[in-house]
């Protein structure tokens, strides 16, 4: 069965290439920060998820009825947090297309309207180090950006594709994911991830502000 649809084509490219064709002066830094004592609980597999600050993460939203657009995995490298996830070549920094890492700083600076959240997966035994380490084996791997936003096979992947692959990976191949059916098409949706019986939740920016 044929899973990606001209509509959910659309609505994933916003989401993982949330800032393309946007200047710089429309995507805000607002030189956010984590709490210390935040930092100091984060573990190896936590997810973390923002809204993006560009304008086509404000048409996702409208699609997707959701507030975050993109997602990643967090680990300890060295003393250092970072994020692995995985964007468009035109929009990395680096310009790597696909899974890359990135500085916990530099994750949460775009974020937009203090629309930050970091979780937990608890569905699975240990399951944030399985996670993280699952992350790692696709970081490896290199695997590149999914221009094409096909469910369907691991070669290339998207944000919510990554962790949709790698919750699979770790449950056995047990789907834990939300997905919304509309229009003939399917989206993983953020909603996953504010399941308490599947993660725990670590921090959200908004209830500190």
């Amino acid at each position: 069965m044929k899973i990606i649809t001209v509509f959910l084509f659309f609505v994933l490219v916003l989401s993982c290439k949330e800032q393309i064709n946007i200047t710089e002066s429309d995507v805000k830094k607002n030189n956010l920060a984590l709490p210390s004592d935040v930092i100091e609980n984060l573990q190896n597999g936590d997810i973390i998820l923002r809204k993006g600050a560009g304008p086509l993460s404000a048409h996702l939203m409208l699609n997707t009825k959701e507030e975050y657009t993109h997602c990643g995995i967090l680990f300890n490298d060295n003393g250092i947090w970072k994020a692995i996830h995985t964007i468009g070549g035109e929009i990395s920094d680096n310009e790597i297309d696909g899974i890359q890492t990135i500085t916990l700083d530099g994750f949460v600076s775009p974020t937009a309207d203090s629309t930050l959240f970091i979780c937990r997966p608890i569905f699975t035994n240990n399951a944030g180090e399985k996670v993280y380490k699952k992350a790692l084996e696709y970081l490896d791997r290199s695997v590149p950006f999914d221009h094409r936003f096909s469910l369907l096979t691991t070669d290339k992947l998207y944000c919510s594709e990554l962790l949709y692959h790698i919750f699979k990976d770790v449950n056995d191949g047990k789907n834990i994911f939300d997905i919304k059916k509309k229009h003939k098409s399917y989206m993983l949706m953020f909603s996953t991830f504010f399941k308490t019986k599947n993660f725990k939740p670590v921090y959200d920016m908004r209830e500190d502000k």
